[in-house]
């Protein structure tokens, strides 16, 4: 039987979430005392539900809770005092009960192939937009039309071992390599970090290093990079006539010695970024520097990964990997309702709660999507359909212990079929 694949996140986490949400609740500020009139979880489960079907006003919430039971006759006014009445009570509430869920171990049984990284700890952010209204609390860097508003979440997962490492809130003006900070209390011996662009910081790769922990990043165009001769590597570059270069190079003017792996693009990949750079110097009437257009002609990896441990090609399938994070992103943004629930000028502490119960949400999802491919790890999965089956099973929920008894049918969320291999089907087969 189908409904014999236990394919959700295990009952015993939420089981022993629901048994510590008064406590939480206490501890946090949430409750000051017990309540008959009020409940922490048909709080949590008002939220999440909030997020699932965009109703998510003072008004609907009141609504939510009062309908889960009789006996939660919760005003409108009680919760919104509530919500409002500490600077951090609501907040640090959902942070326990989001930090409670990213900390449950997975039970590895088995014998597991050998591997060179102990595990694989991809790490990105996404924007999530506010009306302008609320910029003085949630500012964002602006634009040509004025001021915005906003906040990131930051996730970090180990893409082997499938647990999540964390999942942040932040201000929506904090830059990547301020936030990617946090990851390196996580940071192991033997793990493998991989990240954007944005997170690019020699300190951060000296620590990682120091951990005896590798890493891996694309080289961005504001980092300058020689050989030990001190040749630019835009000259090797443009004297070299193969598609591939695995060479040691010293990074910016700290020289720090890192291995620089590039590999040529195709030439339609090349001719649309010199496109995209051309346009965009134009519009700031100035011209393109040599230095991008040559790099526009390449894919640059840098790393302190040795090349006995993985060549060229493999760095390069590791890093196409980090793609899955926007993938998750992406399927989190459109299942939900949260652009719904977001569109409204509010107090911080009610914004905040929603983005915080949503990251609930998409932790709940990533679970089982995990779970399913330690269980069907031939098959090939669409993380969008994964998402939007949870998010539509958490509005409405009576008890929190219910999210155990998600037990989709495999098949119907599997992805098309598609000549080559998803990201999604790469995912699964290192978890497998």
């Amino acid at each position: 039987m189908l409904e014999a694949f236990h394919s959700s996140p295990p009952a015993s986490l939420w089981a022993s979430l629901s048994s510590k949400l008064n406590f939480l609740a206490r501890d946090s500020g949430l409750v000051q005392r017990a309540s008959k009139r009020f409940s922490p979880e048909k709080f949590l489960l008002s939220l999440l539900d909030a997020v699932s079907t965009g109703k998510a006003s003072i008004n609907q919430l009141a609504g939510a809770i009062g309908h889960q039971a009789d006996r939660l006759n919760v005003s409108p006014q009680a919760l919104h005092q509530r919500l409002n009445r500490t600077e951090c009570g609501v907040e640090s509430f959902l942070i326990l009960c989001l930090v409670h869920v990213c900390q449950w171990k997975y039970q590895h049984s088995g014998r597991h192939r050998p591997r060179p990284f102990r595990r694989i700890l991809i790490e990105d952010s996404t924007f999530i937009r506010f009306p302008k209204a609320n910029c003085a609390a949630f500012p964002g860097h602006g634009n040509a039309s004025g001021a915005t508003a906003g906040c990131k979440v930051d996730l970090a997962f180990d893409l082997l071992g499938g647990g999540i490492i964390h999942n942040q809130l932040h201000l929506g003006t904090e830059q990547d390599k301020t936030i990617g900070i946090d990851l390196l209390d996580h940071v192991q011996a033997g793990d493998l970090v991989l990240r954007d662009m944005g997170y690019f910081g020699i300190a951060n790769f000296r620590i990682i290093e120091n951990l005896g922990a590798w890493w891996l990043s694309r080289l961005p165009l504001t980092a300058d990079a020689l050989t030990g001769e001190g040749v630019a590597l835009e000259k090797i570059l443009s004297n070299h006539h193969g598609d591939l270069l695995d060479i040691p190079v010293k990074l910016t003017a700290e020289g720090h010695s890192v291995r620089l792996v590039a590999i040529r693009a195709s030439k339609e990949e090349a001719q649309k970024r010199r496109r995209e750079h051309r346009a965009h110097a134009k519009r700031q009437g100035r011209t393109v520097p040599a230095k991008t257009l040559i790099r526009d002609g390449w894919h640059l990896l840098v790393t302190n990964v040795p090349e006995e441990m993985q060549g060229p090609a493999e760095l390069a399938a590791l890093y196409r990997q980090r793609w899955l994070i926007e993938i998750i992103f992406r399927a989190w943004k459109q299942a939900g309702n949260l652009a719904k629930a977001l569109n409204r000028t509010s107090s911080p502490q009610h914004l905040k709660a929603l983005v915080l119960a949503a990251m609930i949400s998409m932790s709940i999802s990533l679970m089982l999507a995990i779970n399913l491919a330690r269980s069907h790890p031939a098959r090939r999965y669409s993380m969008e359909k994964i998402f939007d089956y949870v998010i539509a099973r958490l509005a409405g929920l009576g008890k929190l212990i219910e999210i155990a008894l998600l037990h989709p049918d495999p098949r119907h969320l599997q992805s098309q079929k598609r000549s080559r291999n998803s990201l999604c089907q790469r995912l699964m087969e290192l978890l497998s």
